[in-house]
């Protein structure tokens, strides 16, 4: 793992602003992949009523089960994860793409709407997933941006709980926040990222309101003219969480939760990262179940090193499933 050359993009994909933007907007077109014809839908029983959309593509060799998770406002469906998808798919790789609570259209699934804190869910959608499609394979885990921080606390929870995930042998979280309140201030501070979040939230929490109107004041939550307002607002619509500090810090990852890895863990970023600092990564413990690679280029969910869309970090998920 560590032979692997630094990312170096060439200079026309060096600023972070174009390396973030390819990752959500680039698309891969490949009309009627193998990977998109062999998908079949799956809602998840993920405890205490909870249901979880995802897809599963098994591939003919059928080599490992790599699970993947989005970022915030993403889907199973992202730019990132289909590219990913694809090209470990066409590597003999089944896949399984989940989609969080409220992403990718499924928001009449569950009356609550999504939060940051719901790991006990995702982990156990992700143990489900393992365990029925997975059962002889080595499983792999990978997520992007908040997909990313949700993959770091599976990895935690795995290490901790007494029902673990079953074959899992190493978990990847790319351009992962470590710090919520942080990213979203830097986000807020950012005026086309921030606007994009803003808008892309607004459009899921007025889906929301269509399925459940009753349940909180949607309304009036999509009137914040900030990330960081309309998240003081939902909050406060709740009685779950204190205030904002009190939600971020629900998954907020700090030097204690890396603690006792019991499974392999690499995290990529990238210094220029536009909504994340990198200081949050060097602060972290050294374990022989860590790596951390920190580019100077990549900026968030990017890695592109070329138009053609192939990603650095394409390279640290060969290193980890095939050796």
């Amino acid at each position: 793992m560590d032979t692997l050359r630094p990312f170096k993009p060439p200079i026309h994909l060096r600023h972070p602003f174009v390396q973030t933007v390819l990752a959500s907007l680039m698309r891969q077109n490949i009309p009627d992949h193998p990977m998109d014809k062999a998908a079949s839908p799956v809602v998840i029983d993920a405890g205490k009523g909870v249901r979880l959309l995802g897809h599963y593509s098994k591939s003919i060799h059928n080599r490992a089960l790599l699970v993947l998770i989005h970022g915030w406002e993403g889907s199973m469906d992202s730019n990132y994860i289909q590219r990913t998808s694809r090209r470990f798919y066409d590597k003999g790789i089944s896949i399984f793409r989940l989609n969080l609570r409220d992403h990718g259209n499924t928001h009449h699934l569950n009356p609550e709407p999504f939060n940051g804190s719901l790991i006990r869910e995702t982990y156990e959608a992700i143990r489900k997933v393992a365990k029925e499609f997975g059962p002889k394979l080595p499983v792999y885990l990978g997520g992007f941006s908040m997909g990313g921080n949700f993959t770091i606390r599976v990895a935690r929870e795995h290490s901790r709980n007494k029902q673990s995930i079953p074959n899992l042998k190493h978990c990847i979280a790319v351009s992962p926040p470590l710090h919520p309140k942080s990213a979203t201030e830097m986000m807020d501070s950012k005026l086309i990222i921030g606007k994009y979040f803003l808008d892309k939230w607004r459009q899921s929490l007025a889906k929301k309101n269509v399925h459940f109107p009753d349940l909180h004041p949607y309304q009036n939550i999509m009137q914040g003219k900030t990330v960081m307002e309309m998240t003081d607002r939902i909050v406060a619509s709740s009685s779950e969480f204190k205030n904002s500090d009190d939600y971020f810090n629900s998954y907020t990852l700090g030097p204690k939760d890396f603690e006792k890895l019991k499974v392999d863990l690499t995290i990529v970023t990238s210094a220029d990262d536009p909504i994340i600092r990198p200081d949050e990564f060097r602060e972290l413990p050294k374990s022989s179940k860590l790596r951390i690679y920190i580019q100077k280029y990549g900026g968030h969910n990017g890695f592109y090193e070329n138009l053609k869309g192939d990603c650095w970090y394409f390279r640290v998920f060969d290193k980890v499933i095939f050796g």
